[in-house]
């Protein structure tokens, strides 16, 4: 049998490991309150796998003899939620829009259930403040007076069931025009259209008639047919005012959007599985921001 090395200093046995010759790494056993609290949890591990969700078989999670998940206790604190607030949702759904502005308890009710719908599927484009994410990022700013498909409260809410080309059967589906795509107009042409655009509103493009321009917006390219003689828009052919200073792709880019066109989808959230009472809520909160016509 091997002689085991005991440390003259200490009286610990030795691994037999040293360093630089004189160095050497005592056995020294861990502490039997370490090792009790060691087994401990071990045991309180196992036990707790199977008392609680631990394995998973696939996409399932085995929920353990207590039958209990956090999802579950989700779901249910979910489920209790839409109790409480079934009553005050059926009020809401079978209320006309004008029921709704005169009732204010019904009113404060909309403004707070549309906050939370509003907050699960429009901040992304939209913003938390309902104001766009960054201007010209080519989603609205719903807190100003410019909408494309009218900003009356009825109108928001057909806006928000059908969408915009959202592929809904009563979808809105006015498109902007590619005038250089389908080489309706010249460059030059549109850089002079564009120029005479950005003058409705008080802006000027440098190297742009402005004449040949109004010429082109009125006859050639005909857009007055759906931006009105003046710019002044219409929510009926969903054209946005361009004689404002509001622009939803940032007039920097105005050359742009006439060259390419512009195709933005609203989703339609009735599709999406909104109900009608939560399209009303978003409807009312959306319009209580102060956008509203």
């Amino acid at each position: 049998m091997e002689n085991k090395e005991i440390d003259h200093i200490s009286g610990t046995e030795t691994t037999g490991h040293a360093w630089d010759g004189d160095l050497k790494e005592l056995n020294t056993p861990l502490p039997k309150w370490w090792l009790s609290v060691l087994w401990v949890t071990i045991f309180w591990g196992i036990g707790y796998s199977i008392v609680y969700p631990h394995w998973f078989r696939g996409n399932e999670v085995i929920k353990g003899v207590f039958d209990w998940s956090s999802r579950g206790d989700v779901e249910n604190a979910l489920d209790a939620a839409r109790a409480r607030l079934a009553p005050q949702l059926a009020k809401l759904e079978k209320a006309s829009l004008a029921e709704i502005k005169k009732d204010p308890d019904l009113s404060r009710f909309a403004v707070k259930a549309g906050e939370a719908v509003y907050g699960d599927n429009c901040v992304a484009c939209h913003g938390t403040g309902a104001n766009g994410v960054r201007p010209g990022s080519g989603y609205p700013n719903l807190t100003d007076s410019d909408w494309l498909y009218g900003g009356k409260l009825e109108d928001i809410v057909e806006t928000i069931r059908v969408g915009i080309r959202s592929g809904h059967d009563e979808e809105k589906t006015n498109t902007m025009a590619a005038y250089g795509d389908d080489e309706t107009l010249t460059p030059e042409q549109i850089k002079n259209v564009a120029g005479y655009v950005l003058s409705l509103s008080g802006e000027t493009l440098p190297g742009a008639d402005i004449k040949a321009g109004r010429q082109i917006y009125m006859e050639e390219a005909a857009c007055n047919a759906c931006h009105g003689d003046k710019g002044e828009g219409g929510a009926t052919p969903g054209a946005p005012r361009l004689n404002d200073r509001i622009w939803l792709f940032g007039k920097d880019r105005i050359i742009d959007t006439i060259t390419h066109g512009r195709r933005g989808v609203m989703p339609s959230w009735e599709k999406r599985g909104l109900t009608p009472a939560q399209i009303k809520a978003v409807a009312v909160y959306v319009y209580t921001r102060g956008g509203g016509q």
